[in-house]
C-alpha cells in the first residue's frame, strides 16, 4: 500500500479532516509537502489552521482524523414573534364565560383605556452568512414574518408601522376568532357579587345575574340587569333597566343620566335625568325624575314614600291603606329647587353677613375719629378687610339674585301642564304638591287628574288617551 494522506470532509462543508495512511513498516510520518498537494487538490481555502496542521505533523496517529480546517457557521435568523400585554389563556377564559367562582373578577385585567398596548409584534432577526471550507458563501435560513394584523379587531389601531397594537377607547377585551376587540359592553354572566366585586366601567354593563347587597355598579353608559338589585348601589351616565326589580332595604340607590326602567322598587331611593317608568309598584321608596314618572302594569300603584316630576306622575293607584305617607310631587325640576333651595340660602347669608359688616365698619370709623392717631393699626387692618368683604358680597349677591329668579323663572314655566294622574283611585292621606301648592286627599277620588290653573289645584277626571 502507497503512503498517502486523506481528507475527510463533512456534510455541511464546514470542517475537514487529515487522515494518515503509512505502509506496513513504514515508520515515516506525513511530510507538509503532501499535505499542501491533497490540499490544494481538493480546492480546501477557508479556515486552514495552521497550528492544527503542525500538531498533525507531529502527533499524527495512523488512521485516526485530525481537523485542520473549519469554516464560519451562518448566524441563525429569529424569527418575529407576537407578545401579548396580558395572560391570553385567561382572556380565551374570560370570553367563554367558564370561569370558576374564584376567577370571576378576571375581567379586571382586560378592561383599557384608551391608548393602552394590546399586543407588541417583535420584528425578524436576518441572519449573517458563513463560509464553509471552500469558501462558498453559506447562506442562513430566511427568518419566519408574523403580522399584528391578524388579530387587529373592533377599537383597535396599528400604531409604530405595525408594531403595536392599541386600544382606540375605553372597554373592555373581547376574542372574536383570533381577533382582539375593545368592546364597550362588559358582560356579566351570572350575579355581581363579592367574588365579582364592584364594577366601574367606561362603557355600558350588562348582568345577566342578581347584583347583590352592598355592591356598587357604575358604568358611563348604560346599566342593564336581568334579575333583582339587592342593597346595592347603580349609577348610570345613560340608562338604567332592571328587568326583575329593586329590593332596596333601605340601603339601595340607583341613578340614571337619562332613563331609568324598573319592574318594581320598594324601600330605595331611584332618580333619573328624564323619564322613569315602573311596570309594577313603587312601594315606600323616594322617586325623582327631571320629566316624567309612570307606573304601569299590575298593580301599577305608588304606596308610601315620595315621588317627584318635572312635567308628571302617572300611577293606576296613589296612595297607601296602611298609613304610609305618600307624597307626590309635579311642577319643578328636582335640580331647579334644589338650586333655588341653595341660593336662597346663600343669599340669606350673604345679606345677614352684610349687615353684620356695615356694623362693624360704622363702629370701627366712630372709634377711628375718635381715637385719631391712637387708632391702633390691628383695627386699620380690620377695618379694611372689612370693608373687602363687604364690596366682595356687594358684588356676588346680585348675580346670585339674578340666577334665582332665573330658575324661579323657569320653575314657573315647568309647572305649565304639570300633572298628577291617579288612572284607577287616589286614596285618602296623599299628599299632592304642583310646584309650591299642596292638596291633602281626605277622600278617595276615583279616575282624577290634579292641575295646577289660575294658582289653584284644581281635580278633573281622568280618561286615557286614544279612542
Amino acid at each position: 500500500m502507497e503512503r498517502r494522506v486523506e481528507i475527510i470532509i463533512d456534510a455541511q462543508k464546514m470542517n475537514a479532516f487529515l487522515v494518515f495512511h503509512p505502509p506496513d513498516g513504514d515508520t515515516r510520518g506525513p511530510e507538509r509537502s503532501e499535505i499542501d498537494e491533497v490540499v490544494q487538490a481538493q480546492n480546501i481555502r477557508f479556515g486552514i489552521m495552521e497550528e492544527k496542521i503542525n500538531a498533525f505533523l507531529s502527533t499524527y496517529i495512523p488512521g485516526v482524523p485530525h481537523p485542520f480546517a473549519r469554516g464560519i457557521l451562518a448566524q441563525p435568523c429569529q424569527d418575529a414573534d407576537i407578545v401579548f400585554n396580558f395572560d391570553m389563556e385567561q382572556l380565551k377564559a374570560f370570553c367563554s364565560g367558564k370561569l370558576s367562582q374564584s376567577d370571576k373578577n378576571l375581567y379586571r385585567n382586560f378592561i383599557v383605556k384608551k391608548g393602552t398596548l394590546i399586543a407588541k409584534k417583535i420584528p425578524a432577526v436576518e441572519g449573517k452568512p458563513g463560509t464553509d471550507i471552500f469558501g462558498s458563501e453559506v447562506l442562513p435560513k430566511a427568518p419566519k414574518d408574523k403580522s399584528l394584523l391578524i388579530y387587529k379587531g373592533k377599537n383597535t389601531a396599528l400604531i409604530d408601522n405595525g408594531l403595536r397594537l392599541v386600544s382606540e377607547g375605553e372597554g373592555i377585551l373581547q376574542l372574536e376568532g383570533e381577533r382582539i376587540n375593545v368592546d364597550n359592553v362588559l358582560f356579566v354572566r351570572g350575579n355581581v357579587d363579592v367574588g365579582i366585586g364592584n364594577i366601574e366601567f367606561e362603557g355600558s354593563v350588562i348582568v345577566e345575574g342578581m347584583v347583590m347587597p352592598g355592591m356598587v355598579i357604575k358604568a358611563r353608559d348604560d346599566i342593564k340587569v336581568s334579575d333583582i338589585v339587592e342593597g346595592a348601589t347603580l349609577i348610570a351616565g345613560r340608562d338604567i333597566e332592571i328587568e326583575a326589580g329593586v329590593k332596596g332595604r333601605s340601603k339601595t340607590f340607583i341613578s340614571a343620566g337619562r332613563d331609568a326602567k324598573v319592574k318594581f322598587i320598594e324601600n330605595a331611593e331611584l332618580e333619573a335625568k328624564r323619564d322613569i317608568q315602573i311596570s309594577n309598584a313603587a312601594v315606600n321608596s323616594t322617586v325623582r325624575s327631571k320629566r316624567n314618572v309612570i307606573v304601569v302594569g299590575d298593580p301599577g300603584s305608588i304606596i308610601g314614600g315620595s315621588v317627584s316630576a318635572g312635567h308628571a306622575v302617572e300611577a293606576n293607584e296613589i296612595g297607601s291603606d296602611m298609613n304610609l305617607k305618600t307624597s307626590v310631587e309635579v311642577g319643578i325640576d328636582p335640580d331647579m329647587r334644589q338650586r333655588a333651595a341653595l341660593l336662597r340660602s346663600q343669599i340669606a347669608l350673604n345679606m345677614d353677613n352684610l349687615n353684620k359688616l356695615t356694623q362693624i365698619v360704622k363702629k370701627l370709623r366712630e372709634l377711628r375719629n375718635t381715637l385719631g392717631d391712637k387708632f391702633p393699626p390691628e383695627k386699620i387692618e380690620y377695618l379694611v378687610k372689612s370693608i373687602n368683604a363687604i364690596n366682595n358680597l356687594n358684588a356676588e349677591t346680585p348675580g346670585l339674585q339674578a340666577e334665582l329668579e332665573n330658575i324661579l323663572g323657569k320653575i314657573a314655566e315647568s309647572a305649565v301642564g304639570s300633572k298628577i294622574v291617579a288612572r284607577k283611585l287616589m286614596k285618602p292621606g296623599t299628599e299632592v304638591t304642583i310646584r309650591d301648592h299642596k292638596f291633602y286627599a281626605t277622600q278617595a277620588y276615583e279616575k282624577v287628574m290634579l292641575v295646577l290653573e289660575d294658582g289653584e289645584i284644581r281635580l278633573g277626571g281622568y280618561r286615557p288617551e286614544g279612542p
